[in-house]
């Protein structure tokens, strides 16, 4: 199953649970939703254990990142 962007009420409900603000956050069809902050900046929630963290080594971007970060990645990246 592919990554669904989550809604406005969803996202919101994460960035109060997390104490982040949060910019996106993304489904994948279980309990753990990604998200990722202003500063691009990706982390996780467990929607039943109420845990959450930050992404640590590789982070795998989104596509919505190089829209969302284009200083972020290099110019041919967003070509």
């Amino acid at each position: 199953m592919g990554a669904q962007v989550l809604s406005p009420r969803s996202t919101r409900r994460i960035a109060r649970l997390t104490g982040q603000e949060i910019v996106r956050a993304w489904a994948h069809g279980g309990y753990v939703m990604d998200f990722v902050t202003p500063d691009h900046r990706h982390g996780w929630w467990d929607k039943k254990t109420g845990d959450w963290g930050w992404d640590t080594g590789d982070t795998g971007h989104y596509s919505s990142c190089s829209r969302l970060f284009p200083d972020d990645f290099p110019d041919d990246f967003n070509t």
